[in-house]
């Protein structure tokens, strides 16, 4: 037994389990012949089920290690136990991590588990539950351990990790974090980058500044990324008080009495980051040090995209350092000096500043290549490169010489170079370059590393600048998704990152590129597979292009993605899914209403089948599209079957929801359909409700009433902004309810609403 296991197992049948671990080591007792197939398979890591007995009844856990065994886990489930001997409904537990048992199990399965409780019988007990999982452990011990594993490469994982961030699925991309640990696919250093990007996109900036590596991570050699997510952190959770109060001079005072003693390592180098709060905070820096900087206080000014109240507070911080000072800026006599001075003290921005224009040298050009290994943008990559290009042949001989130039040069080009071969056209400008280069070599390296990296740096409203830049896009990635599949797969999400963080996205003069975009998804997702993130994206994708307007052939384009998307992924756990993307098309204008209704039809078969197993949450939104689509008679049989398996001690939706008699409700989520469709479903069930939808990406006087004055507040987290989200905890009172859902869809907050009522 691996340790990791063995440290589960104690905690797991430790403190909050009346069950220990003795009683199911010990031979010959019920339990531990109940227990000992399925301790056995999770030695083996594969899928198990394990108990944990507590006061109020025994919780079962259904544990699996990758997203894989997951899906077979909840058939076999589904098919062995269902909902006639418990409560399980297949859908992926929120584990409470200050439970020690579920904190145990979230860290073995990264959040592949499920949790249900058994039918007890007259005398308390779930005897049939027990009998159906000796039944199932039996049969699944009989499959060749293959049957859940399917290796998949690095690029992939990479890729739905990504994705899952896109959508803000933590469960899914501590899954995909868990899998390239496990394989050992990525060193120890490189997951806790990983991690910190996760930490960032979900924006938890507590929870990153409470890691334990941190003290470490800020020693070593940091991507750009995973440094610029600290400092967002660091500004969110200690500086973003005093933006809020408009006190510059007193932010100013605490980061360098407080932060800098305890961050310095983070602020040496902005590296192009356009983000407010890495900004921001070198603004806080240049203003506020004994020798003030005002060439990187004007260089702050001057970055484009920032919202109009981050430069608002810029342009306060700044006045803070008189303009007078600048006239005392010595003149620089040699720049080589003073980057060779610039290089030693940590400052490559600016090291690359002071030789952007200066003539190739051996010396220049390795303080160049110095600059971009530390600062690893594609912007120093390339002024590097391009300065090693121009070197003559013996200059080139001299810089290759040195084993540390040589390093700082080979990790730019991502392999051993050849003497004459030239590098600085490896280095991408803008996702036309980038689409360009993998169309001509496939097999281009550093493909998924320019991507990446390109997302935060480039611009990409650039494109409507030049023309025939849109149609050129959408022309070059048809040709990369011939030639190059699965680069152009694996980059996607980075793709599609640039263009959400465009301040206008989404924009109407970039149709052609998002419906590029969702097709490149779509293709991916048949050709290569898809997990729930996938479908998640493809379900805003839809909004994004419905809200925009297409015509009939797109429209018929997208039923018929939905279509094979379910004939694929069609079950109850996605069900969730399924009735969204109907909802969504329900909402918006529709050339083709019986292929609509096709899509309804399809997922009527899955109630049909699995009418046990579909929670009042996904009745409810059926019945709804079934009237709001005029097919109440197609379907009277369903919602006649839906009524024969209601178990009659189980409350109606109606009646949970009546708490919310004459209630006022704030519900904050940028998916509008499900908010729709909420908001409908409420109105329906609750006599004299009222509810109030936010879609705001920041605070205004309107949200700020509804937020003090609504009896409940919800935020769906994962479709948020954060400006928002902070907006509306900071006006909330402390005393009235704030509820945070994880779940975009509509069925899901309807299920999160009904849970947080029963409580």
């Amino acid at each position: 037994m691996s340790l990791e296991i063995q440290d589960f197992l104690e905690r797991f049948f430790g403190d909050g389990n009346r069950l220990k671990l003795i009683q199911a080591n010990s031979r010959n007792s019920e339990t531990s012949v109940f227990l000992a197939p399925w301790i056995a398979r999770l030695k083996k890591r594969l899928p198990t089920v394990l108990p944990c007995a507590r006061d109020a009844g025994t919780d079962w856990y259904g544990i699996a290690f990758s997203e894989r065994q997951f899906r077979g886990l909840r058939e076999d489930l589904t098919a062995f136990v269902g909902s006639t001997r418990s409560t399980f409904r297949g859908q992926r537990v929120a584990l409470n991590l200050d439970d020690p048992v579920e904190a145990a199990v979230s860290e073995l399965t990264q959040g592949n588990a499920f949790k249900f409780e058994g039918v007890r019988n007259s005398t308390g007990n779930s005897v049939e539950l027990r009998n159906a999982l000796s039944m199932m452990v039996k049969v699944l011990d009989r499959q060749p351990s293959s049957h859940y594993r399917s290796p998949r490469a690095t690029g992939r994982v990479l890729g739905d990790f990504y994705t899952a961030l896109r959508v803000g699925d933590r469960t899914t991309a501590e899954r995909e974090l868990q899998y390239l640990r496990h394989h050992n696919r990525l060193d120890t250093l490189n997951l806790l980058f990983l991690k910190v990007q996760m930490l960032s996109e979900l924006q938890a900036w507590p929870e990153m500044l409470r890691l334990p590596e941190l003290p470490d991570l800020l020693r070593v050699r940091r991507s750009s990324a995973v440094t610029q997510a600290i400092i967002q952190a660091v500004y969110q959770c200690e500086l973003s008080h005093f933006e809020l109060t408009s006190a510059a001079r007193s932010a100013v005072t605490f980061f360098h009495e407080s932060i800098l003693p305890r961050y310095h390592f983070l602020y040496g180098n902005r590296a192009s980051s356009r983000l407010p709060e890495v900004v921001k905070s070198l603004m806080l820096l240049a203003v506020g040090a004994e020798t003030p900087d005002p060439a990187l206080r004007d260089e702050l000014l001057a970055v484009p995209g920032l919202g109009a109240g981050d430069l608002v507070y810029l342009q306060n911080l700044a006045k803070l350092l008189p303009d007078p000072l600048v006239a005392t800026a010595s003149v620089i006599s040699d720049p080589l000096e003073a980057a060779i001075e610039a290089a030693q003290s940590g400052n490559y921005d600016r090291t690359v500043a002071l030789l952007v224009n200066y003539p190739p040298s051996p010396q220049a050009v390795g303080l160049l290549l110095e600059a971009a290994y530390e600062l690893q943008t594609l912007e120093a990559e390339r002024l590097a490169l391009q300065a090693f290009d121009r070197l003559t042949d013996r200059e080139r001989d001299e810089i290759l010489a040195s084993r540390r130039q040589r390093t700082f040069l080979e990790s730019l080009t991502g392999k051993p170079l050849a003497l004459a071969e030239t590098t600085a056209d490896l280095v991408p400008t803008n996702w036309l370059e980038w689409l360009s280069i993998l169309g001509q070599n496939p097999a281009w390296e550093r493909a998924l590393h320019s991507a990446t990296q390109g997302a935060q740096e480039w611009i990409v409203t650039d494109l409507l600048e030049k023309p025939g830049a849109i149609a050129q896009f959408v022309s070059l990635q048809a040709v990369v998704a011939s030639k190059a599949p699965e680069p152009l797969q694996n980059a996607f999400p980075h793709l599609l990152r640039s263009f959400q963080q465009d301040p206008q996205f989404p924009r109407r003069e970039f149709l052609p590129i998002y419906t590029a975009l969702l097709d490149n998804l779509a293709l991916g997702i048949i050709s290569m597979g898809g997990g729930e993130s996938h479908l998640t994206l493809f379900n805003e994708f839809v909004t994004l292009l419905l809200m925009l307007g297409v015509n009939a052939e797109q429209y018929g384009d997208l039923v018929d993605y939905g279509l094979e998307f379910w004939k694929e992924y069609q079950s109850p756990s996605t069900l969730d899914w399924g009735l969204d993307l109907v909802n969504i098309l329900v909402l918006y204008p529709c050339p083709d209403r019986d292929r609509r209704s096709q899509l309804l039809f399809k997922i009527a078969e899955t109630f049909r089948t699995f009418s046990s197993r579909i929670d009042d949450a996904q009745w409810s939104i059926f019945n709804a599209l079934t009237r709001d689509l005029k097919l109440e008679t197609s379907f009277s049989d369903v919602m006649t079957e839906a009524e024969s398996t209601r178990e009659e001690s189980t409350p109606r939706a109606e009646d949970i929801f009546s708490n919310l008699h004459h209630q006022s409700i704030l519900l904050y989520t940028l998916t509008e359909p499900a908010a729709q469709r909420v908001k409908s479903f409420l109105e329906s069930v609750c006599e004299g409700v009222t509810v109030h939808l936010s879609h705001d990406k920041g605070g205004n006087d309107r949200l700020r009433q509804w937020v003090k004055n609504d009896d409940l507040v919800i935020i769906v987290t994962t479709s948020a902004k954060h400006a928002a989200t902070e907006f509306i905890e900071n006006h909330r009172p402390h005393q009235r309810p704030l509820l945070l859902l994880n779940s975009k869809g509509s069925a899901g907050i309807l299920r999160g609403i009904r849970e947080y009522l029963q409580q």
